[in-house]
């Protein structure tokens, strides 16, 4: 566990804040954390002074308390997302460990999700996903310690509640889980209702809160959250017509290397019956529940993917673990056959000669070299596109920060609204959203409107110039220019 804290640290923190924020989402989301901090409002998130309720708050609570504690700027916006990632690569360890009693599994699940490279570009970024899998982890770890002793269960529900709270809909794939490891547990209320009870209770203090404030505040918040956002409009005909060669397509490049050694531990543990022990059927019914819908739907994007990681990375582990045991096994038994330093026991079993048990080490060793091995060619692969080489600040960016420092309000001419929001810290307007006769840049600096600026391209200034329309230039860079009223 050392080393994977101390290599994930570095794999997720190196030159976390090198980049700027993207467009969409990381400074959309941001601008909405930092509108929370700023108010100490954290029932209602709001965007460019309109409501926001897309998703549930977990992960604009996180970054409001980030900037609360470090300031506002690029590195506090992705610190939630980058430390819970450390989080969840560790509980990984852990769910591996509980479920197979072997660290060799936990370590190797462990490496393959966080050498995942989406899994490693959306936790180094201030969005969603790092949150929504921490949360998803660590109520899968909790379940399975609750399987064994139902005393967790409060803490399973706990988290469950911060799994719903983290984005729209996802996370009700885990109650399924959580109902398979606990069912004997559950069904048995007079022996455990106090437990349930508590359970219950505070998943309902987690979530109803946030929830009922909303439906009863915004009436569309039931259609446009569930309906809208979470299922995408879905229909329930089409979970019945799988299209699987864009979802496939996108996990084999949100996971790389890592895609076809899934292919075969899955196709090994089928093939073997090695499903039928309920560990591993666990797994395949994870894999199962989180990654249809996905294959069913035309608007899944590679992002939306990786909570799938989480049991393909245990798949990998453990069809990995089985093939050679299964090696292991035969070769065991040829050594038994043919080698002089076997003995055998009184009852007939035979003890392992030194070969045997030096084929078990050596099966060990290249088990951990060859997870080793494919991790290392995935950072190698990843390593440039995932890490910036220096700073750099762009013209969006700077233009829009010089904007903030005019007291006046602000108009955007293109299609960069959340960077030019969260630079320049302040509500923005884009001229797209206003009525016909104020529309274009043109017709805006001719209307009666005053006491503004706006932020355009360099190209359409030359064409005001063209036509001979008059402004005013405050402030330009290589791409951009703030515009006013002469």
């Amino acid at each position: 566990m050392i080393f994977l804290a101390i290599f994930f640290t570095f794999i997720f923190f190196y030159r976390l804040d090198y980049n700027t924020l993207a467009s969409w989402d990381e400074a959309w989301y941001g601008s909405i954390a930092r509108d929370m901090a700023r108010t100490g409002d954290f029932m209602n998130m709001v965007w460019n002074g309109k409501p926001y309720y897309d998703h549930p708050p977990m992960g604009f609570w996180l970054m409001a308390i980030s900037y609360k504690f470090f300031g506002v700027n690029e590195f506090t916006t992705r610190l939630p997302s980058a430390l819970l990632g450390i989080f969840s690569i560790l509980f990984m360890y852990k769910i591996g460990v509980e479920l197979f009693g072997k660290k060799i599994i936990g370590f190797a699940s462990a490496l393959i999700l966080g050498t995942s490279v989406w899994y490693v570009i959306r936790t180094r970024s201030g969005n969603l996903e790092s949150v929504f899998v921490f949360f998803y982890v660590l109520t899968i770890y909790l379940s399975v310690k609750s399987a064994k002793n139902f005393n967790w269960f409060p803490l399973v529900m706990i988290s469950f509640g911060g799994l719903i709270l983290s984005k729209t809909l996802v996370g009700i794939s885990a109650i399924i889980l959580i109902l398979y490891l606990n069912f004997r547990q559950i069904i048995s209320i007079k022996k455990n209702f106090v437990l349930i009870l508590i359970g219950g209770l505070f998943f309902t203090l987690a979530v109803f809160p946030w929830y009922s404030y909303h439906i009863k505040t915004y009436q569309d918040f039931i259609e446009y959250h569930f309906i809208h956002k979470g299922t995408r409009n879905k229909e329930f005909s089409s979970y019945f017509h799988p299209m699987l060669e864009q979802p496939l397509f996108y996990l084999h490049m949100g996971v790389r290397k890592w895609y076809y050694i899934w292919l075969g531990s899955l196709g090994f543990l089928l093939i073997s019956f090695k499903f039928i022990r309920k560990n591993i059927f666990y797994l395949l019914l994870w894999n199962f529940i989180i990654l249809y819908p996905f294959l069913t739907s035309k608007e899944t994007e590679l992002w939306h993917l990786i909570p799938v990681y989480l049991p393909l990375s245990l798949i990998i582990a453990v069809g990995a673990y089985e093939g050679i045991q299964l090696v292991n096994h035969v070769l065991k038994q040829l050594v038994n056959r043919h080698s002089g330093e076997s003995r055998q026991r009184r009852d007939g079993s035979r003890i392992d000669s030194g070969q045997a048990r030096m084929t078990k080490l050596l099966s060990k060793f290249f088990y951990l070299v060859f997870f080793l091995y494919i991790a290392f060619l995935q950072v190698k692969i990843f390593y440039r596109e995932v890490y910036p080489a220096n700073k750099w600040i762009p013209d969006d960016v700077e233009i829009s920060r010089a904007a903030g420092k005019y007291n006046r309000s602000i108009y955007l001419d293109d299609d960069y609204l959340p960077i030019a929001i969260f630079y320049s810290g302040k509500d923005v307007q884009p001229l797209a959203y206003l009525p016909d006769d104020k529309k274009t840049l043109e017709k805006f600096i001719q209307s009666d409107e005053k006491n503004y600026v706006v932020i355009t391209r360099n190209w359409v200034v030359d064409d005001l110039k063209k036509k001979e329309i008059k402004y005013k230039l405050l402030e330009k860079n290589n791409s951009f220019s703030i515009l006013t009223k002469p």
